[in-house]
């Protein structure tokens, strides 16, 4: 369920950017580009420092992450925030790793999903 959430004021962010960021969170967190979710808001009224130079603020989500994988992520994330015009030093990511119990999918939770079919059912 990693899910990474970018809102900026840089305006037209292209769709590019988003696939380039799905790819990336997929390798990131090794779990398959079909349960990653990447949300962009653009053209944000944000300012950073005072300014309303691109900016952005940037939120990545997992379940399992470690804070030992923190710095990995940003470099990356950062790389892609270069693509749409934002410094490194022009945005802040904030890190959650959520329990899979604290995540919902298809009415149920993720924690729910992840038990064994004989776990879930009950005669």
């Amino acid at each position: 369920m990693p899910i990474l959430y970018v809102i900026t004021n840089v305006p037209n962010v292209p769709a590019s950017f988003l696939s380039a960021a799905s790819k990336a969170v997929s390798e990131l967190t090794q779990k398959e580009e079909s349960r990653v979710l990447v949300n962009v808001v653009d053209n944000a009224k944000l300012t950073f420092g005072g300014t309303d130079s691109p900016a952005a603020i940037v939120q990545f989500h997992s379940i399992g992450l470690c804070a030992e994988d923190h710095p990995r992520i940003s470099e990356s994330i950062a790389k892609l925030l270069l693509d749409i015009g934002v410094s490194n030093d022009r945005h802040y990511i904030q890190f959650n790793a959520p329990l899979a119990t604290h995540v919902g999918k298809c009415g149920t939770t993720i924690s729910e999903l992840s038990k064994p079919k004989e776990e879930i059912l009950h005669f």
